[in-house]
């Protein structure tokens, strides 16, 4: 069964997952054009050879592992557009690893970015982007947050958040890591900062963390993930994460299978459910759309972006 673990968690490997996350989105750009779910032009430079040497290793456990990391990757970006198109001005990313999105997605080039993550793996998120541009995008703002330890609230006020402007908080690949005290604290805190903010967040199941699944490889990657000091210590479902966000005074809660993502973005179920990624909006209506009501897909654009890897 699951081990109990105590509200703080070390986690000295963060900079090894956000390798692996942009590997996963780079191997896309090893396939058609009209097969790819995202395309990150940035994803090769932010992954290198230790990022797609770890994605090499997933895919031979299982390729779903590697198509889970793109699909939500893909479900998120499209609810970013979708509030950026409903007038949100700023951006949090929760954890944000090597994420790109302050370039992916055009309309975050022109609005406040917020990225918090562990300072040990942001010092080398920031020098790999000085790196690439000679310098840190004017509109993305570098906060420095331990979940386990840190308010934020208190981080971001410091670091020039503005309550009065709606924000959308990406919490992408990072609650399978943390316990539930840290999570709902966490979601709780974010309610603090006001109404009509919206979050998007990823979770798995809890048979997956326990290892009483049939899913492929299952027990390798925990294993693997155990290894490198990196747990999984935490699955839900989607009935407990809706009573969850309610109880904490969200509202408009959806939660999409990684099934149906699939679908709707590769035209088939055919892949294990794995993954679930959830929506909600804090001091909403309490209204909930129907589960499984998935964002309308956009066409995945280009980027023209020279990358220099030396």
């Amino acid at each position: 069964m699951q081990t109990i673990y105590s509200k703080t968690i070390e986690k000295p490997c963060g900079w090894l997952f956000a390798r692996w996350s942009a590997g996963a989105k780079a191997f896309e750009l090893t396939l058609p054009p009209e097969k790819r779910v995202i395309n990150d032009p940035l994803a090769p430079f932010y992954a290198g050879e230790i990022g797609m040497n770890m994605v090499k290793a997933a895919m031979a456990i299982n390729p779903a592992i590697r198509k889970a990391i793109v699909l939500r990757a893909r479900y998120m970006d499209d609810y970013t557009r979708k509030c950026l198109a409903d007038g949100y001005g700023q951006v949090v990313l929760l954890g944000a690893g090597y994420d790109s999105r302050y370039l992916r997605i055009d309309e975050c080039r022109h609005i406040r970015v917020f990225e918090l993550d562990l300072e040990s793996t942001q010092v080398i998120k920031k020098s790999l982007t000085r790196r690439l541009f000679g310098k840190l995008p004017e509109n993305v703002t570098y906060v420095s947050l331990d979940f386990s330890k840190d308010s934020i609230c208190q981080k971001l006020l410091a670091a020039g958040f503005q309550r009065q402007i709606r924000a959308l908080f990406i919490w992408e690949g990072v609650t399978l890591f943390l316990n539930q005290d840290i999570i709902t604290e966490t979601l709780g805190r974010i309610t603090e900062l006001g109404p009509h903010h919206r979050i998007t967040f990823d979770f798995v199941p809890p048979e997956l963390v326990d290892d009483e699944t049939e899913y492929q490889g299952n027990r390798q990657l925990l294993q693997w993930c155990a290894a490198v000091q990196e747990p999984l210590t935490f699955g839900s479902r989607p009935d407990k994460i809706a009573s969850m966000l309610k109880g904490l005074g969200y509202g408009e809660i959806n939660v999409v299978s990684m099934r149906e993502a699939n679908k709707q973005y590769s035209g088939t179920e055919r892949i294990e459910d794995s993954y679930y990624f959830a929506t909600a909006e804090t001091g909403g209506n309490g209204t909930d759309p129907p589960h499984g009501l998935i964002i309308p897909a956009t066409n995945i654009g280009t980027v023209s972006v020279t990358v220099e890897t030396r």
